[in-house]
């Protein structure tokens, strides 16, 4: 190899190597020093998407998942996550709904209505309470169903005859409820103008707020596990507060992504984040001292669900997906690093070649 060769060859590699850094292909070199700092990552892999409208709300239940969106709710079977399908769809306009069982809870511009989902393909509305007012976010707690308003205030109804559902009191507050947990008798309620509200429900007719808990502006949504509850905040990020006293919430730990965080999931040893700007976030997390994220999907989340390793999003953009949380990337491989950053230097170095003996032919 004369010189010249050798210095196009030397180019070549080069040229291979800036190139395919652009493109984000040099990540082959660094998979050996992914694993040294981590022996197991942790990776999410597409699965199916299902094609509905524009997805808000996403819930679990049975094997069955249920995601709202404008034109009503689909019911999308998940027995098998890799072949989710749709099975039914309750029309009409939705707000916050929520499901126990084959009973789904939802609000409309009129009120609480129930339905029994037992054929999905033909859901039964078997029960009415009109209060003419729409919510945001729906629970079910016991016989209980708590609905947080778009105002700021929350209705709660006594659901124990499910054909005749009855309206009991109002929660009086401000600005605008978005979502709710229960934790016995008292309600932790969402609301980004105020933050987060503490209300004491022992008595369902006269429920009152014991306090609102500083440092949370901007609360959306709500994921509690055992004596931690998990905060999303809009634009402000995840705050973990100890609810070990239920009434006396303290914020220990925040994470702040920077986006906005519309739904947060997870179970013993992950958390989820929807976030609207920066997709999907999985944190680790030890005893919610230490809060790392670990991988990201690219998506535009509004809610998320999780069970056994398979992830659920309600997607502005793509409708319904289910993603897998594994120890395997199925989507690239080492070996599809290698193919696209063998091609380039082969290629620049036969050009070289080709042009050193064109010259020297001449």
């Amino acid at each position: 190899m004369n010189k010249r060769a050798r210095d196009l060859f030397y180019l070549g590699i080069l040229l291979s190597t800036v190139i395919c850094n652009y493109i984000g292909l040099v990540d082959f070199f660094s998979l050996p020093f992914v694993n040294a700092r981590e022996a197991q990552p942790i990776f999410v892999n597409f699965v199916k998407r299902v094609r509905v409208d524009v997805g808000y709300q996403v819930i679990l239940a049975g094997n069955r998942g249920y995601v709202s969106n404008n034109d009503g709710i689909t019911i999308i079977d998940l027995e098998n996550p890799k072949e989710a399908h749709k099975i039914g769809f309750v029309e009409e306009d939705t707000n916050g709904f929520d499901v126990h069982n084959e009973l789904l809870f939802r609000t409309e511009q009129s009120g609480l209505v129930i339905y029994n989902v037992s054929s999905p393909n033909n859901p039964l509305s078997i029960g009415f309470a009109n209060t003419n007012r729409a919510a945001y976010n729906t629970k079910l707690n016991d016989s209980l169903v708590f609905t947080a308003l778009y105002n700021g205030q929350m209705d709660v109804y006594n659901v124990s005859d499910l054909e005749n559902p009855e309206f009991i009191s109002t929660y009086f507050g401000s600005g605008r409820g978005l979502d709710l947990a229960v934790c016995g008798t008292t309600i932790y309620y969402a609301d980004p103008d105020q933050g987060l509200e503490v209300i004491n429900v022992t008595d369902p007719s006269d429920p009152h707020r014991i306090r609102t808990v500083s440092n949370t502006y901007g609360a959306w949504d709500l994921y509690r596990n055992n004596e931690l509850l998990y905060l999303g905040c809009h634009g402000l990020g995840l705050k973990v507060l100890d609810i070990s006293d239920p009434t006396n919430p303290t914020v220990i730990n925040q994470f702040n992504d920077g986006g906005e965080i519309y739904g947060v999931c997870g179970n013993d040893s992950y958390l989820f984040l929807g976030d609207l700007q920066e997709g999907l976030e999985v944190l680790t997390y030890s005893n919610s001292s230490y809060l790392s994220e670990i991988a990201s999907y690219e998506a535009t989340p509004h809610d998320i669900a999780f069970n056994d390793n398979y992830i659920y999003l309600a997607d502005q953009d793509r409708g319904f997906l289910v993603l897998e949380l594994s120890r395997e990337e199925k989507n690239n491989s080492n070996y599809y690093y290698l193919f696209f950053l063998i091609i380039p230097i082969i290629g620049i170095t036969w050009v070289g070649y080709y042009l050193v003996n064109r010259k020297r032919n001449q």
